[in-house]
């Protein structure tokens, strides 16, 4: 609740109050299919200043959650003019106010078509209470974003405290990533890591057509910015700009037929073959894992050489076993794939490097 007592704080109250701000909706586009699966929601206030010092005033001045659920509200009421999911930011304190889950969880509002984006601008500084909170929220259908990965406080053991659904690239990784191997590789290894705890990557701020495509190369699904759709007012245009659509719609169709696989000369059964097929995929994560760790890259903390260590172990452990299996003329039959990374059923994830 807000309390109005210096100047500041009460100009703040009013312009929240009069809802001095205007909601645009940015599509989330399956890079894929080129489809809109998605909106989400962004926040420009009458003033001119920048969301930035907007959100970074009010956190300051204990009023983030009254923002949020201003913002909130806002957002709900076009729900029924939005395709797909809206995705909706909040900061680590609004998380933590009972308004939220009470807001949410009321009768009549679609939970499963809403996903929370935990924002950068100040850090979780209770996570049991955030995960209480939390656990209300996606019993009722609630997804979980961690918005800006690879900047600010959205660390590899950020996101392991958190759990999310959905894992947002910043857009410091997508920008200049056909250009920058570090940043594809940064990519890649986010994309894997997302796979082992059942989670979606989406790139932030794609800008341009070869960011799309080694965002695509990267093993990126979704992605959201002006390459594919700008931010929007109602009523909504929901489609990505043309340009994209097709560079998405033909992306396949332009890659060469891939030739006849090394064993297809070979007397090896189906289930040798697919197993061996498999591999690739462990194989591949291996050495981007060892590549990264090999240049040490700036952006590379203590938690994400750990976490990398651990996928490298991992994945050799797979296909070490996988290897026996085909010794031994039989498949390996505990070999899933999960987003396209393929790793032992009976392995647990953990977020650092198995003793």
């Amino acid at each position: 609740m807000v309390h109005a007592g210096e100047p500041r704080t009460k100009a703040i109250a009013g312009a929240i109050e009069r809802r001095a701000f205007q909601l645009v909706y940015q599509p989330i586009v399956d890079l894929d299919s080129g489809e809109v699966d998605g909106v989400e929601a962004l926040c420009r206030f009458r003033d001119g200043r920048s969301p930035t010092r907007w959100f970074e005033e009010c956190e300051a001045l204990g009023m983030a959650a009254d923002l949020d659920l201003a913002i909130i509200d806002t957002a709900l009421a076009d729900l029924p003019m939005l395709p797909g999911y809206l995705s909706l930011n909040v900061s680590p304190s609004t998380l933590l106010d009972g308004r939220l889950v009470s807001r949410l969880c009321a009768d009549g509002v679609p939970t499963k078509r809403l996903v929370l984006e935990v924002t950068e601008h100040a850090p979780v500084s209770n996570y049991g209470g955030t995960r209480q909170a939390l656990d209300t929220l996606r019993g009722a259908g609630v997804r979980l974003a961690v918005d800006d990965a690879g900047a600010g406080y959205a660390t590899f053991r950020h996101v392991l405290r958190l759990r999310p659904d959905i894992i947002k690239m910043d857009m410091s990784i997508t920008q200049h990533i056909n250009e920058d191997p570090a940043r594809l590789a940064l990519a890649t290894a986010l994309v894997i890591f997302a796979g082992e705890i059942g989670a979606v990557v989406i790139a932030e701020g794609a800008e341009t057509e070869s960011e799309l495509a080694a965002l695509h190369s990267a093993g990126v699904s979704h992605a959201q910015g002006f390459a594919l759709a700008r931010p929007q007012s109602l009523p909504l245009t929901m489609t990505a700009d043309a340009p994209a659509r097709a560079a998405l719609g033909h992306r396949v169709e332009d890659e060469p037929a891939p030739g006849r696989p090394p064993w297809a000369d070979h007397d090896l059964d189906d289930a040798a073959a697919t197993t061996a097929h498999a591999l690739l995929s462990p194989v591949g994560s291996i050495d981007i894992a060892l590549e990264l760790l090999r240049k040490k890259t700036e952006n590379l903390g203590e938690d994400e050489c750990v976490a990398l260590i651990g996928t490298a172990q991992r994945q050799v452990r797979i296909v070490g076993g996988a290897l026996l299996d085909i010794m031994r003329g039989r498949g390996a039959g505990n070999l899933v794939v999960l987003d396209g990374v393929c790793r032992s059923g009976l392995l647990p994830l953990t977020s650092a490097a198995p003793e």
